[in-house]
């Protein structure tokens, strides 16, 4: 694919067993997209006017330059779709090392009581600001950060309350009835976005241009990948005749690690949206080189139950090797074509993304097709690609039993 002011490319040339389109499909994919341009419930993502007013842009760029002033490290608290696409962004498009101040944390997406006191150690002495991301204020994991982080705030800041913001529900919801409350900051989430869609919302734009990242390249970016129906309908049918073909899982290939996270991203994007009535295909993280001896054995010589989407980046920061008459990404990328034909061979076939270079407009682009394609996959295999009833479910269990122990200890 070559979009619009750019480069980003996505190959096929590995699939064309699964590159097919029938008329029923073709049929489906006109009904997709009548749904997709008339922006039907869930789907203000898909324009960025809905995914962010001016008025909102406009204050993210002048609190994150103020908060950059004077912040060591900034905490999001959040988990899934509050925090992974901020992160991807992130780590992607943020060096290795020295990295400039504020250092940016993320909390709240796990519940790991060592994590979260060694980090409250970790801040003393520094100055903090914390970012609490939620709809409704109520899932678990990010509640109970909060809780410690408000009350550390309270403790060692008299302006406790300029350094904590909430963005949450535009009008209800505990967090939202608390922020008011309290008089705090916020930015509001839109209703018709969410959360594993909300990276080019104030959930993602917030946390990024505190990083110090080009906001407005990014969103440049996704407008630029807007008409890439035909790319994503086409990544979304060829997932789909894999699935069918049993390739129930798809490694998501990165061959620079700053994309790790991205990775997880997708990860959580794909699972989320398609994995439901027994329906989807498991999508795992794979980073190479490193895995190529461990995940890549199995892509080798394992059952064919696999296929990858490959992702590489044409220009990084480079060192050139005297030894082999070319420079390191080039032989990182000669790698990945050599990995990707000896598993071709072995029956684990490969989708190829290639980005031109790792900057805010390239990753707006590979945003935009990831989320178009999952939610046009969601759709061809006749679910809902916006609900989660199986997260709903875990979090039910969890608190009933929570409040049969509540009960036990009264």
């Amino acid at each position: 694919m070559k979009t619009r002011g750019g480069t980003m490319q996505i190959k096929f040339d590995d699939v064309k067993k699964y590159d097919t389109i029938s008329e029923t499909e073709r049929e489906r994919l006109k009904k997709i997209y009548g749904i997709i341009k008339q922006k039907e419930s869930m789907l203000d993502w898909t324009d960025i006017k809905t995914c962010i007013s001016k008025e909102e842009l406009q204050k993210i760029v002048e609190l994150s330059n103020e908060v950059r002033t004077f912040c060591d490290i900034f905490i999001v608290i959040g988990i899934g779709g509050s925090y992974l696409g901020s992160k991807a962004v992130i780590e992607a498009l943020s060096p290795y090392f020295n990295k400039n101040k504020p250092e940016i944390i993320f909390a709240g997406h796990q519940l790991s009581a060592s994590y979260l006191k060694e980090l409250l150690t970790y801040i003393k002495d520094k100055s903090v600001i914390i970012n609490v991301i939620s709809k409704s204020g109520g899932t678990l994991e990010p509640s109970i950060a909060f809780d410690e982080f408000y009350t550390y705030m309270k403790e060692n800041y008299q302006d406790y309350k300029k350094r904590i913001i909430v963005t949450t529900d535009q009008e209800t919801g505990n967090l939202r009835n608390f922020a008011i409350q309290e008089g705090l900051s916020t930015f509001s989430i839109p209703r018709e976005i969410g959360g594993r869609y909300s990276v080019m919302t104030t959930v993602g734009l917030f946390p990024i241009a505190v990083s110090g990242i080009d906001i407005i390249k990014l969103l440049k970016g996704a407008k630029e990948a807007k008409d890439c129906f035909e790319d994503a309908s086409r990544y979304a049918l060829i997932r789909k005749h894999m699935e069918e073909d049993n390739k129930f899982i798809e490694a998501i290939t990165v061959y620079e690690e700053k994309l790790s996270s991205f990775a997880g991203w997708c990860q959580q994007l794909f699972a989320e949206t398609q994995g439901k009535e027994g329906k989807g295909i498991l999508p795992i993280i794979n980073q190479n080189t490193t895995n190529l001896h461990s995940i890549g054995q199995y892509l080798q010589e394992g059952k064919n139950i696999v296929f990858e989407t490959v992702i590489t980046v044409e220009d990084t920061e480079d060192i050139f090797l005297d030894k082999y008459n070319m420079t390191m990404n080039e032989l990182n990328n000669v790698v990945a074509e050599q990995v990707s034909i000896a598993h071709k061979l072995s029956n684990t076939p490969s989708i190829k993304i290639i980005l031109e270079e790792l900057s805010p407009t390239e990753i707006g682009k590979l945003i935009y097709l990831y989320e178009m394609t999952a939610a046009i996959g969601g759709y061809l295999l006749d679910i809902n690609p916006f609900d989660q009833p199986g997260v709903e479910e875990y979090k039910k269990l969890v608190i009933e039993e929570l409040e049969k122990n509540k009960k036990c200890n009264k």
